[in-house]
């Protein structure tokens, strides 16, 4: 029964999503504060300008081959072992009105380990572990080390964690996930957006579901850009799966 409210629930989210031309996710008084941005896509929301929002262009998108998906399994009649690997690769440019450009690379990666009883082929399967990670590099034009987005956790229903971190040296921002839609209860799902954080202050986030918002305070000053370009990364649905 849990299962079967946790899919309306999320039938549900998506075409609140996609009937909407403001953000449904809802963020704190600060954030409250600056005007969201409305995400542009094209139509396939690939090409050459796959997405912009404010100020903020993204350009040459470059898939890295096709998203892959490989399990292998061993065991007798009685009982089995799966695991099973996923990837998805890409790399953008983001160009800023005014400023330099950024270079920015990314990847996903799944990772699964199920015990099955019975055969390989037809086992009824119970999962053991289940892993996600998301990590870019992102580089501005002129830098030469680049800043890293990192992202881990589970993408599963009722999954754990999927926070972040974007650093460089000793500089630091952390990313926490928001899983809460306006009207609705807090819903056992992939997280709906991310909140940017620095010391503990928020300067931004960014709302996930179709077509996307993306807001930045001003507080944010030099990181500006380097907080849209996370946010891009994030907006361009790594996974694939």
């Amino acid at each position: 029964m849990e299962a079967r409210k946790s899919s309306v629930l999320l039938v549900l989210v998506l075409f609140v999503g996609c009937a909407s031309a403001r953000p449904i996710v809802p963020v704190s008084e600060t954030l409250e504060t600056s005007t969201p941005m409305l995400v542009e896509r094209n139509r396939s929301g690939l090409g050459p300008k796959p997405l912009r929002f404010g100020e903020w262009q993204v350009n040459g998108f470059d898939r890295k081959g096709l998203p892959s998906s490989r399990k292998r399994s061993a065991g007798n009649a009685h009982v089995s072992y799966s695991q099973t690997n996923a990837f998805a690769a890409y790399s953008f440019r983001l160009t800023p009105a005014t400023r330099d450009e950024w270079t920015c690379d990314c990847e996903f990666r799944r990772k699964e380990q199920s015990a099955g009883l019975g055969s390989p082929s037809d086992a009824l399967e119970v999962q053991l572990t289940y892993e996600d990670s998301f990590r870019c590099d992102l580089l501005r034009a002129g830098d030469t080390e680049p800043w890293k987005l990192e992202v881990y956790g589970s993408l599963r229903i009722g999954g754990e964690g999927y926070s972040g971190t974007l650093s460089r040296g000793s500089r630091s921002l952390t990313l926490e996930p928001s899983h809460q839609i306006r009207g609705l209860p807090r819903v056992p799902s992939p997280p709906f957006g991310y909140v940017f954080l620095r010391e503990g202050r928020e300067l931004a986030n960014v709302e996930l579901i179709h077509p996307g918002f993306v807001r930045v305070l001003d507080e944010a000053g030099a990181d500006r850009d380097l907080i849209a370009a996370a946010a891009a990364s994030l907006l361009l649905n790594p996974s694939g799966f």
